[in-house]
């Protein structure tokens, strides 16, 4: 066990210490009721505020932002060298760590292609974390839990600032984010077979209790991957339709109104 206080225990040490199903914090109990609350209420109010900025400020905001997700994740790291704690599983495979380099691109360049992936991988990505957190073994005072919550906070806060801001999605770039998402599956793929680690969740739910659903219910394996690919494609869906019913109606409205004599 490392020799530090429990504030810098990863989840990996509390399993370890206190069993693999050891949970500080009940799902959806006060704790992550908070922490839910705190991310609605960032998107919303920041929402409000971000449509209210002109172009410099909210470059400033999107910059700030990408400053702390980094900051976020420096620490996590270093936190984790300094007490012995590292392990392959913090390098940077999972979607939501790979999202924190797309809003450096963003911010860096802004472009349609790095909003169109924050809105079809880190904001729902972001917010499954949040619903079911793979962290809860450790307690709220914790650097593991501190970071792993607002990181996945400022991760949806992001592009819910692009919507806010007039940013609108497109079904026709989902291609585009279909081939970056499929990138990190082969890189993660690969990394979990070299380290033994469970980047995108593909080797099992390991703790996850949302995808321990998809597992139960498909099975391990073959049929446990076929469910993940079957819920990405469920997200997305619900993520496009009300933009490409939105479009159609638009479509619609303009045709019968060249049409009116």
């Amino acid at each position: 066990m490392p020799s530090c206080a429990p504030f810098w225990y990863t989840v990996d040490t509390m399993q370890r210490l206190y069993g693999y199903d050891y949970h500080a914090f009940e799902l959806f109990g006060p704790v992550h009721l908070f922490w839910l609350g705190l991310a609605a209420a960032l998107c919303l109010g920041g929402g409000a505020a971000y449509r209210r900025l002109g172009p410099a400020g909210r470059r400033r905001t999107l910059a700030v932002i990408t400053l702390l997700l980094l900051a976020d994740e420096v620490l996590k790291d270093a936190s984790a060298l300094a007490t012995g704690q590292f392990v392959w599983a913090f390098l940077p495979f999972h979607l939501c760590s790979v999202n924190i380099f797309v809003c450096v691109w963003h911010t860096l360049r802004p472009n349609r292609a790095a909003a169109e992936a924050l809105y079809a991988l880190a904001l729902p990505g972001a917010a499954a974390a949040l619903l079911f957190p793979s962290w809860q073994a450790v307690p709220l005072w914790n650097v593991m839990h501190l970071h792993s919550s607002t990181v996945h906070i400022m991760l949806a806060l992001y592009p819910a600032l692009l919507l806010a801001g007039g940013f609108r999605p497109s079904v026709r770039r989902l291609p585009a984010v279909a081939g970056i998402f499929c990138l990190d599956l082969a890189a993660a793929a690969l990394v979990n077979r070299l380290c033994g680690t469970n980047f995108m969740f593909l080797q099992g739910a390991w703790g996850n209790a949302a995808l321990g659903l998809i597992e139960s219910a498909f099975g391990p394996g073959a049929g446990y991957l076929a469910g993940l690919g079957a819920l990405v494609l469920l997200v997305w869906a619900a993520l496009y339709a009300p933009w490409m019913i939105a479009e159609k109606t638009a479509e619609t409205r303009e045709r019968r109104r060249h049409a009116a004599p």
